[in-house]
C-alpha cells in the first residue's frame, strides 16, 4: 500500500472512531435516566441485568461482521440517508414521549426507553455513516429488535425464572451473533482471504466511508437536538415512592385478619418462584365478615374478599410485574389508580375493574410495605359486585397472560383497557378493611 493511499486509509479510520465516539457520547447522554434507572433496578435485585445483553450481543456481532466484509462501492444517496434518519429519529421521540407514559406501570417488564436508544442509534448511524453502510450490519440491528426487553423477560419466565436462567438467556443472547457469523464456514472464508481481504484484485482498497466528512458532521447538531430532546423526557415513578414501613414479620405467609373477620379458605400459588425467585410466597385467603352492615350490602349478606399475599426477598421483581400482570385482563378496563393513605404511614392504591368477557366486576385496594427489613410484601385487597357466598373471585395467573392487554394499549389506545368512569361502590368498605387489616399486623406483634 503506498503512503498517499495508507494516510488516506489512516485519516478515514480516525474520522470513522470520531463520528461513533460522538454518537455513544449522545446516546449516553441523551439516556442518562434510562442507564441510571437499570442500575438502581439491578441493585435492587429486579434482574435488569439480563436487558443489557442485547446491546452487548449486537456490539459483538457487529465486530464480529466486520471481520468478514466484504468490498461495497462507494454510493449512496445523502436525499435518502435524511428521510429515513429523520424518520427513525422521530420514531425514537415518539416512543420516548407518547407510548412510554401508556405503559408507566409497565416500565421495568418492557423498558420501551431502550427501544428508544437503539433506534436512536439506528438514525444517527443513518446519519453519520449513510443508509447503506449502516443496513450492511444487519445482523447487530436483528438482535436488538428480536432481543427486546419484554422478550427477554418472558424468555427467561419460560426457562424457569431463576438466577440460572437468567445467565443462560445472557449467554445466548450474547454468543448467537458471532457464533453464527464466524463458525467454521467463515473462519474458513477469512483464511481463504488472507490478507486480501476488504480489497479488489489488482487496485487499492474501495474508500470505507460513502459518507464524506463534511456530510456527516453537518448532521452533528440534529442529532444532537434529538439527544437534547430525548433527556428532557421523564421516567414514570420508581417503586421506592409507594413502599411503606411495614411491621415485623409475622409467622405466617398470609396476614393476621382484624377483628369481624372469619377465614374461610387459604390458596397458594406456587408459580410465583418462576416469576418473582425462587423464594417468593403467594398465598390468597379467602375472608368472610362476621357481622353484617347495610352500608356494605342492602340485602344485609356478609361480605367475602380476598387478602393476596405477595412475598419476595429484593423489592425490584415487584417492579417487573406490577399487580395488572398478576391477572388475566386481556379483555378488562381497569380505572387509573387513585392512591389513599391509610394508617401507620402506609398508602394504599384503589382501582376498579370491569371484565367485559367474563361480566366480572370487582374492586381492588394493595399496598407494599416492608417485613422485618428483609422481605417485602404486596397486600392486595379484592371485592366482587356479586354479594352471594359463592360468588366468583378473579383467580391469580402468571404475568405472561396479560401481553394481549398491552398490545390492545398499543393498538385500540388507552380507552380500550381504560374505565374512565369508574363506580367505586367498595371504596368505603375496602378502605375500612385494609386500614384495620394494616393495624391488626402492629396489633398482634
Amino acid at each position: 500500500m503506498s503512503a498517499p493511499v495508507r494516510r488516506v486509509v489512516l485519516g478515514e479510520g480516525a474520522d470513522h472512531v470520531a463520528r461513533w465516539a460522538l454518537l455513544v457520547v449522545l446516546a449516553a447522554a441523551g439516556f442518562w435516566q434510562t442507564w441510571a434507572r437499570i442500575a438502581g433496578e439491578v441493585m435492587a435485585g429486579s434482574g435488569s441485568e439480563v436487558v443489557l445483553a442485547a446491546p452487548v450481543g449486537a456490539v459483538l456481532t457487529a465486530v464480529a461482521f466486520h471481520l468478514r466484509r466484504r468490498p461495497e462501492l462507494p454510493i449512496h444517496d445523502r436525499q435518502s440517508d435524511k428521510i429515513a434518519g429523520t424518520i427513525i429519529l422521530a420514531i425514537a421521540l415518539m416512543i420516548e414521549w407518547l407510548v412510554l407514559p401508556r405503559y408507566a406501570d409497565s416500565y421495568v417488564l418492557l423498558h420501551l426507553d431502550l427501544v428508544a436508544a437503539w433506534l436512536f442509534l439506528l438514525g444517527g448511524s443513518v446519519f453519520f455513516f449513510g443508509t447503506r453502510r449502516t443496513f450492511r450490519y444487519w445482523p447487530s440491528w436483528l438482535l436488538l429488535t428480536v432481543a427486546t426487553p419484554g422478550a427477554l423477560r418472558l424468555f427467561v419466565f419460560a426457562l424457569g425464572g431463576d438466577r440460572w436462567a437468567q445467565v443462560l438467556v445472557m449467554v445466548l443472547v450474547v454468543s448467537v451473533g458471532p457464533l453464527a457469523i464466524l463458525g467454521p464456514p467463515a473462519l474458513r472464508r477469512l483464511r481463504g482471504a488472507g490478507s486480501g481481504n476488504g480489497q479488489r484484485s489488482g487496485g487499492p482498497p474501495l474508500p470505507s466511508l460513502v459518507v464524506s466528512p463534511r456530510e456527516a458532521w453537518r448532521s452533528a447538531p440534529l442529532v444532537t437536538v434529538v439527544a437534547v430532546l430525548l433527556a428532557l423526557a421523564p421516567l414514570p415513578a420508581g417503586i421506592d415512592e409507594r413502599l411503606s414501613l411495614g411491621p415485623d414479620a409475622s409467622s405466617g405467609s398470609g396476614q393476621i385478619l382484624p377483628p369481624g373477620w372469619q377465614e374461610l379458605e387459604t390458596i397458594d400459588y406456587p408459580w410465583a418462584e418462576r416469576m418473582f425467585g425462587p423464594s417468593a410466597t403467594l398465598e390468597r385467603q379467602m375472608i368472610r365478615a362476621t357481622r353484617v352492615r347495610a352500608d356494605w350490602d342492602e340485602l344485609l349478606r356478609p361480605r367475602v374478599a380476598a387478602v393476596q399475599t405477595l412475598t419476595v426477598k429484593d423489592p425490584g421483581v415487584l417492579e417487573v410485574f406490577p399487580l395488572e400482570m398478576m391477572f388475566d385482563l386481556s379483555s378488562a378496563r381497569v380505572s387509573p389508580p387513585r392512591e389513599l393513605p391509610l394508617n401507620r404511614g402506609v398508602t394504599a392504591r384503589y382501582r376498579t375493574v370491569i371484565d367485559d368477557e367474563n361480566l366480572l366486576t370487582w374492586s381492588v385496594m394493595s399496598f407494599i410495605w416492608t417485613r422485618a427489613g428483609d422481605r417485602i410484601q404486596r397486600v392486595t385487597l379484592i371485592t366482587v359486585d356479586n354479594h352471594e357466598f359463592d360468588a366468583e373471585f378473579p383467580p391469580a395467573v402468571p404475568g405472561t397472560r396479560s401481553f394481549s392487554r398491552l398490545l390492545n394499549l398499543l393498538l385500540r389506545g388507552a380507552g380500550a383497557v381504560i374505565d374512565t368512569d369508574p363506580q367505586e361502590k367498595d371504596l368505603d368498605m375496602l378502605t375500612e378493611l385494609a386500614t384495620d387489616l394494616v393495624e391488626a399486623q402492629w396489633t398482634d406483634e
